[in-house]
């Protein structure tokens, strides 16, 4: 016996593109059409054309029926061949031989034949003839049974589960749906209709010479493990909240127990990397030398001029002059650079906004960048001086590999080492705790109480956005309508906001928040040293009225000393009284006035020299305040908006890391269960492992899939595929998709923002279970593995409306793959002479067989042929007629008919053979 191994790869390219065109008449050949309809349906069999004689096939049209999927469509054989590419047609006759049954003329055979020949452009076109009779049937006279040019093949009257297992004999029937659903499995078989697999044993077989014929019998397995493999990919792709453990060499990877620690931990190792992006520097004030000291010279000759100009009448032109040494322009310039721009003052000073509200968070930036453009205008400083942003792509790839390390330990930066727990590589156990996702956002908020607040719903890492939640919910706590929705809301936020706390993302939100709380804290005090810087103005302004008022009382001191001196000289001269009374009166009015102008103008110099130390240290130091403020307000900005990239960029990451793999979309659907009908040969089963076999099966192939780092690639495809998901706003990232880090995060409508919502609000999603689960399959199909075999260890089909569970190699029986050498088989003897039977000729010559995977299960088929033999050889006349009588002695050495082989075959060696006795037969 000899056998083909047609191998056990997929359907090639070749049966891709073959047509399989069956000629059937009506009456027992269309039980053969039904049952090859129901299989076409269940998807067991590829698409094929049923032509019925029903005139001539010279004629320019032939109607044909179409099958595919169980659906039957009319078409014309000759359209067919022409819109299509085929490479091999295979014409399959069904000749159903019992008297009284309806044969295709075998002119209709040749006609078509040469049609689909002629037709097909040069294809390869396999001519095959399947005979359907049973022991006990006459044959019809208009049969005609084996013409030449044809593979001539009889279907073995016989079921049997495996090729070397025991059959039945099948009784003469001429029931359509009997024959039917035992011919069709073997048409199946010879003529490659069988889906998933490349079986055609007769493509490449040369067509016996003459007349001869072959007996044929094909069994068919298929196991379906679609069952079993969709609960396998959801036990390995679906991770239901935790995180997997990645598998390290030679090291274990463990959970992490410290989660906050392990997320403060890293964020701030991103931080520390990138804060000089949003930290600018600050000038330092100059210091102020230390007040001079006035000689005796000077003070005499500043006493002098102030004589001069008392005596002069203007005094206020001297005290301008000195004064106004240190201008008050600039000051004046920045309180009204500062109040023009109103609303934005009162918003980044008393954090309250145009309403008279508490400001929130957004508010900020565009708030400090209209008060930082207006002190540029006022200084002459250009606006465009300003508005660029400074790039944070490397502090967001830094966010993502360390949100990245957590989830899988692997090392993606030297700055960001992953968590250690004594020697071994730790991640943390749900992606919650690294970034929370979309299920984890705060929605308990009553319905009256998100009207009132107009806010729904709040992000977990959306640290700002919480607190000011809690405190308009604090706010509302005395309204007598609100207030208990309102005490309720806030405990629950609070609650939520307390379990989400530890993780990486709300670390590092809350350094960002914080950072942008102290800068807002410094531009206040900025804003309040300025303000009190000007108010300086105001307090000369006092000074120089004190100062008028001095003058007026020097003036009246001189008259009123003056007055007494000359009274006192006019009446020493008139003799009133004597000079030695007048002189001192007049000396003494002299020093008096003196005195008390000298006193007055001490006391006056001195509030003016610290009127002028006091000016002269405002205006060291507001030349700084300004700048820094103008630092100031650009962090809030940089900052500000940064909270907005984070949010994005947060978003995104707990979307991945909640799906990393997306969903199982791409599963395939079962296949259809067929629980009657087929016979013992044909076997369609599904795999049936042990809940816990299944378990510790994807524990394995996740050892073996996810190592760490697994998640890389899953990102590095997401990001990839950011460009086609965005549609017409993506394509500048298809030109350059690392424009996508420095894009405007939440509120900006930029590609980010785009792409972080459709992420969040799952309209887009990774696709990494499709790559990552063939990759499974690999490992499951690898030469050797013993993972197939687990999960098929049980399979379970019906047999006879009874479901029966077996191992796979019970299940198989044989089918699919080569038999030994030493091993015989036989069909049944009932379709073949005596003779023939002592002759060999019942043996098994050829085996075919074929195995093909599908998806973690399988299809097997094997066709058996017997070697060509005449039409004599076989019973096809009736259990009544016999051949004639032969005379042969007791004991007779004669040597058996060579098998006839085809071209290429080696022969069987001959044998001697002696003839039993027996009672009841001729020879």
């Amino acid at each position: 016996m000899s056998t083909f191994d047609m191998g056990s790869s997929d359907m090639s390219e070749s049966d891709m593109h073959a047509l399989t065109v069956i000629l059937g008449s009506p009456g027992v050949s269309e039980g053969v059409l039904d049952v090859l309809t129901d299989l076409s349906a269940a998807g067991l069999v590829s698409p094929f054309l049923w032509v019925e004689q029903t005139g001539d096939a010279s004629a320019e049209r032939v109607a044909a029926v179409e099958v595919a999927g169980g659906v039957e469509s009319a078409v014309l054989l000759q359209d067919v061949l022409a819109s299509r590419v085929v490479h091999r047609v295979r014409v399959c006759v069904v000749v159903p031989s019992a008297a009284g049954s309806v044969s295709v003329d075998p002119g209709f055979e040749r006609s078509v034949a040469e049609l689909v020949a002629s037709n097909s452009g040069g294809a390869q076109v396999v001519r095959m003839r399947l005979l359907l009779h049973r022991p006990g049937a006459d044959v019809s006279d208009a049969a005609e049974l084996a013409p030449a040019g044809w593979h001539n093949l009889v279907v073995a009257p016989e079921d049997s589960r495996g090729p070397s297992m025991g059959h039945r004999t099948l009784q003469a029937t001429t029931d359509p749906i009997d024959v039917g659903r035992h011919a069709a499995p073997v048409l199946a078989g010879v003529a490659g209709l069988w889906a998933d697999v490349d079986h055609a044993p007769l493509d490449e077989l040369p067509v016996l010479p003459g007349n001869a014929l072959r007996v044929v019998r094909s069994f068919y397995r298929r196991l379906d493990t679609t069952a079993a493999e969709e609960s396998l990919r959801r036990r390995v792709l679906n991770f239901g909240g935790q995180l997997p453990l990645p598998s390290d060499r030679g090291a274990s990877v463990v959970y992490a127990n410290d989660v906050a620690s392990a997320g403060q931990q890293m964020a701030h190792r991103v931080w520390e990397r990138h804060k000089h992006l949003l930290e600018s520097g600050r000038v330092k004030a100059p210091s102020v030398p230390p007040q001079r000291e006035v000689g005796l010279g000077e003070a005499l000759m500043m006493f002098l001029s102030f004589l001069g100009a008392v005596l002069r009448n203007a005094p206020a032109a001297l005290f301008a002059r000195v004064v106004n040494k240190v201008s008050s322009a600039v000051a004046s310039r920045t309180q009204n650079a500062l109040f023009g721009a109103e609303p934005a003052y009162k918003l980044v000073v008393n954090g309250v906004n145009a309403d008279g509200r508490p400001a929130g968070w957004s508010e900020y930036e565009a708030a400090s960048k209209r008060i930082a453009a207006q002190l540029d205008a006022t200084a002459g400083r250009a606006p465009a001086a300003q508005s660029a942003a400074a790039d944070l792509s490397d502090l967001w790839s830094d966010y993502r590999r360390g949100a990245l390390t957590l989830a899988d330990a692997g090392e993606r930066s030297p700055n960001l080492p992953p968590v250690q727990v004594g020697a071994n590589r730790a991640v943390l156990r749900s992606a919650t705790n690294v970034v929370p996702g979309p299920d984890d956002r705060f929605t308990e908020i009553p319905g009256i109480v998100s009207a009132t607040l107009d806010v729904h719903a709040v992000d977990g890492a959306d640290v700002l956005g919480i607190t000011e939640l809690s405190d308009k919910l604090r706010a509302l706590e005395p309204d007598p309508a609100l207030g208990l929705e309102a005490r309720r809301t806030n405990a629950a936020l609070r609650t939520w906001a307390n379990r989400l706390g530890q993780s990486y993302a709300v670390a590092f939100g809350n350094i960002l928040a914080q950072r942008l709380s102290a800068t807002l804290g410094e531009v206040r005090s900025l804003v309040a040293r300025i303000e009190a810087a000007t108010a300086l103005d105001d307090l000369a302004e006092v000074t120089a009225q004190r100062h008028r008022q001095l003058v007026r009382k020097v003036r009246t001191l001189t008259v009123v000393f003056a007055v007494v001196a000359v009274i006192a000289g006019v009446l020493a001269y008139g003799d009133v009284i004597s000079w030695w009374v007048g002189g001192p009166v007049v000396a003494l009015s002299v020093l008096g006035w003196f005195g008390l102008v000298g006193r007055a103008f001490m006391s006056e110099q001195q509030q003016l020299l610290r009127l002028l130390a006091e000016r002269e240290a405002a205006e060291a130091a507001r030349a700084t305040d300004q700048a820094n403020l103008r630092a100031a307000l650009r962090d809030v900005e940089s900052q500000s908006a940064a909270y907005r990239q984070y949010l994005s960029w947060s978003r995104a990451l707990g979307a991945f890391l909640a799906k990393p793999l997306g969903t199982s979309a791409d599963a395939r659907p079962p296949g259809r269960t067929v629980e009657w009908g087929l016979p013992l040969s044909a076997v369609i089963a599904s795999g049936s492992p042990e809940p816990d076999q299944l378990g510790r099966l994807a524990e394995q192939l996740r050892h073996d899939l996810l190592g760490v780092g697994w998640l890389s690639d899953q990102w590095d495809a997401l990001l990839g595929d950011a460009a086609d998901e965005l549609g017409p706003s993506g394509r500048d990232l298809r030109r350059n998709p690392a424009l996508l880090a420095a894009q405007p995060g939440v509120g900006s409508g930029s590609a980010l923002d785009e792409w972080a919502t459709l992420l969040h609000e799952g309209r887009v999603e990774a696709h990494g279970s499709a790559v990552l689960w063939d990759r499974a399959r690999s490992e499951l199909a690898v030469s050797g593995s013993e993972l197939p075999r687990q999960l098929a260890s049980v399979v379970e089909f019906y047999d006879d409306g009874v479901v029966r569970r077996s191992s796979l190699a019970e299940f198989l029986a044989g089918v699919g793959v080569e038999t030994a050498t030493e091993e015989r088989s036989f069909f049944d003897r009932s379709l073949f002479t005596d003779l023939a039977s002592t002759q060999g000729l019942t043996a098994v010559e050829w085996t075919v067989p074929t195995t093909a995977p599908v998806g973690l299960g399988l299809v097997a088929v094997s066709t058996q042929f017997t070697e060509g033999i005449a039409e004599e050889d076989l019973r096809l006349r009736g259990a009544g007629v016999q051949a004639e009588p032969v005379e042969i002695p007791q004991s007779f050495d004669f040597p058996l008919r060579p098998a006839q082989r085809s071209a290429g075959q080696p022969a069987t060696a001959p044998a001697t053979y002696a003839v039993p006795v027996a009672d009841g037969l001729n020879f």
